[in-house]
């Protein structure tokens, strides 16, 4: 028996993060000996990047994921596909940096950049295995953004492209227990789409350019995912979800060439490459739990709660180890309003929005983050749907690091995703 979908329609468009939401990570910059031999190597947070415009919108999925972005939110939730689906995202965003570092620091500021890509796309379609109802599909998303800007005592560092993950996962329906659906999803790390690099830096200075490509990215771990039907009466619903993502390792190759300039900044030829790396990076295992209650076939509100173990952080063979303090509690509330056409079947019309705070690893503690969504979403005769969705992101703390004085780190963002799904 296949679970109730949370509403009378087909699902919306592809969601958040896969991050599912996504996991959240400090990546460590391989930026060596820049100049005149000072070690420049940088921690920060990449973006963690949703997969769709539904989730992101209402900020809170895991008890919902009632789309083939369930592969990276919630894997048990792609039993709620009824019919096969195709569907595209894109994302475009904008990024304020703000460093404010202490007198002697090799670090300056931060700057402005946007960016703008393929976010996720996949194929699900359901089957019959027995008497169980199973769902499988197969996706691309992108889960960390590694785009990155600000001012060095040496010049301009400017990073970019994206670790993106390919997975493959089923949802099926527990035939003792209707009431109940679990799910795998196995996800396997590679570059992003779009770039040949998974991240390219930039520095000049001192008549210097060093630029290190990343071609070399891989790793892959687990989703496991359960939903719990556990009240229902009328068009009243609550569902419980619960995710975990396992811990993995990834491991990056590069490759780092100087070209040399003279005073009026002209290229005068290359040093040669070498190799950067191997650099082994420990992602941390995670585990989210969320609600979802439908008040009636109207409107619903959710919430997330999601733990990161960011103290069994770790990497290696970037020239430094530099490990969060602590651990992360992230914690996402939203909403959804319908409207239904006269005509049964004919569209439907969805406002939703959300609040939350997803604090972000930096260094070697926490950024706190906070952010706005709102979206909006248009279902038509169960074939087409399209989703819009933005939100507004900021964070501010302060770090004080031995032997580099205090930092004040700034981030604020705005993000538009825009997302389509085919059914047939």
């Amino acid at each position: 028996m296949k679970r109730k979908r949370s509403h009378n329609e087909p699902a919306g468009v592809p969601f958040h993060a896969g991050i599912p939401m996504p996991l959240l990570i400090v990546w460590a910059s391989l930026l060596l000996n820049a100049g005149a031999g000072a070690d420049t190597v940088v921690s920060f947070a990449p973006e963690p990047v949703g997969s769709g415009a539904r989730a992101l919108g209402q900020s809170a999925f895991i008890a919902i994921a009632d789309d083939a972005t369930a592969a990276s939110w919630n894997p048990a939730g792609l039993i709620n596909l009824e019919k096969p689906e195709a569907s595209i995202v894109g994302i475009w965003r904008t990024i304020s940096n703000d460093l404010s570092p202490a007198e002697g620091s090799v670090l300056r500021d931060g700057t402005d950049w946007s960016v703008s890509e393929i976010n996720f796309f996949s194929y699900a379609r359901p089957i019959g295995v027995g008497n169980t109802d199973v769902v499988l599909s197969a996706n691309y998303h992108q889960v960390y953004d590694l785009g990155l800007e600000y001012e060095t005592a040496h010049g301009t560092v400017e990073s970019k492209g994206a670790i993106s993950a390919y997975s493959l996962a089923g949802g099926w329906a527990v035939p003792s227990l209707p009431e109940v659906t679990i799910g795998v999803a196995f996800n396997w790390y590679a570059e992003g789409l779009c770039d040949g690099h998974v991240r390219e830096v930039t520095t000049p200075g001192r008549q210097s350019t060093v630029r290190e490509t990343l071609d070399s990215i891989e790793g892959h771990n687990f989703t496991i995912g359960l939903l719990w039907d556990a009240y229902e009466r009328d068009e009243k619903l609550l569902t419980f979800g619960l995710v975990y993502h396992t811990p993995f390792t990834v491991e990056v190759d590069g490759k780092r060439v100087t070209t040399y300039h003279n005073r009026d900044d002209e290229p005068l030829g290359g040093g040669g490459g070498i190799r950067v790396g191997p650099v082994d990076i420990d992602f941390p295992a995670s585990l989210a739990l969320g609600a979802n209650y439908r008040f009636c076939n109207d409107f619903s509100a959710a919430l997330d709660l999601q733990w990161t173990d960011w103290s069994d952080h770790d990497y290696t063979g970037a020239g430094k180890d530099e490990t969060p303090d602590r651990d992360a509690l992230a914690v996402r509330l939203g909403c959804e309003y319908l409207w239904f056409s006269q005509v049964p079947g004919e569209h439907v019309w969805a406002l939703r929005g959300g609040l939350f705070y997803e604090p972000r690893p930096a260094w070697d503690g926490i950024v706190p983050v906070y952010g706005l969504s709102c979206g909006i979403g248009w279902t038509r005769k169960e074939r087409f749907s399209w989703d819009f969705a933005y939100q507004y992101r900021w964070g501010e703390d302060d770090f004080t690091r031995p032997g580099s004085g205090s930092l004040d780190y700034g981030i604020e963002e705005h993000w538009f995703i825009s997302s389509i799904v085919w059914y047939h």
